[in-house]
């Protein structure tokens, strides 16, 4: 039998980033405006300085906005199949990236940040971190392993369900406190 289970991370209080993402819509359709109305005076034959700039600069604001606008709506996907944990980036609703495939018995340190383990991983410059959590206050465990040669540490927002289903995956000693 498969032991599987899947949990998304999403943000508790979206109000400040819904209201950025519906300024960011406001803004880049205004900068598309803009940026218009100046192509047509240039277009027009009004070869002059000022509506190039202000084309370029309200056009590149707006292709800008388009881009990155879903990166106000940010969240995590946590997929745990027989040993495996995938980490996925979700981009408003609509995109997924795979942030990292990994197998907990190439985990050799794990445990919750507030343990005192922890700590050591924190002030190393050679370790690579990867904050993929959205909310702060929620309950936060890290997991230290080596991939291609880096050391990297993930720190995720994982329930106590998902903690006690991969800790049997885990060699023994890894799991740090609790």
């Amino acid at each position: 039998m498969d032991n599987f289970r899947e949990e998304v991370a999403a943000k508790q209080n979206k109000t400040l980033d819904m209201l950025l993402y519906g300024l960011s819509w406001i803004v880049m359709i205004v900068s598309a405006i803009i940026a218009m109305s100046n192509l047509y005076a240039i277009v027009g034959g009004y070869f002059q300085l000022a509506p190039i700039i202000a084309t370029l600069v309200c056009g590149g604001l707006a292709v800008l906005i388009w881009f990155k606008k879903d990166e106000l709506r940010i969240e995590y996907d946590y997929t745990f199949t027989n040993g495996d944990l995938d980490v996925g980036k979700v981009f408003g609703n609509s995109r997924r990236k795979l942030m990292t495939s990994l197998a907990m018995k190439n985990v050799e340190s794990a445990g919750a940040v507030t343990d005192k383990s922890f700590q050591r991983f924190l002030n190393n410059k050679d370790v690579k971190k990867h904050n993929w959590f959205v909310n702060r206050e929620a309950h936060l465990y890290y997991f230290y392993f080596v991939k291609n040669e880096v050391r990297h540490v993930i720190i995720l927002e994982l329930s106590k369900d998902m903690i006690t289903m991969l800790k049997p995956y885990l060699g023994f000693g890894v799991w740090q406190g609790e």
